[in-house]
């Protein structure tokens, strides 16, 4: 990543950023280089892959298991797949 770095003087800046008093009437290092993008991107998946993922064991094993029903907060799909099997099937 290329960056570029140049000390000058805080009051060229004031019209630029808010600096604290601290650094008025000094001479500053402004560091530059490019932000990177955060908008976060949410996958893309066909109707085909939602319903074959809906039918999926680990899903279907969450049917009827409510958050905030008594299960520990730290519980994975897993977790929760495995209790309701042992549920089910008395195991």
């Amino acid at each position: 990543m290329t960056a570029i770095r140049k000390i000058v003087d805080s009051s060229s800046l004031v019209g630029i950023f808010e600096l604290p008093p601290v650094f008025m009437n000094r001479k500053v290092e402004v560091i530059v280089f490019p932000a990177e993008d955060t908008a976060e991107v949410m996958p893309k998946f066909t109707r085909a892959q939602i319903e074959e993922a809906a039918n999926s064991p680990d899903i279907q094993s969450l049917v009827g298991a409510l958050k905030g029903k008594g299960l520990p907060e730290n519980l994975s799909m897993k977790d929760i797949r495995q209790m309701r099997l042992e549920e089910k099937y008395n195991i």
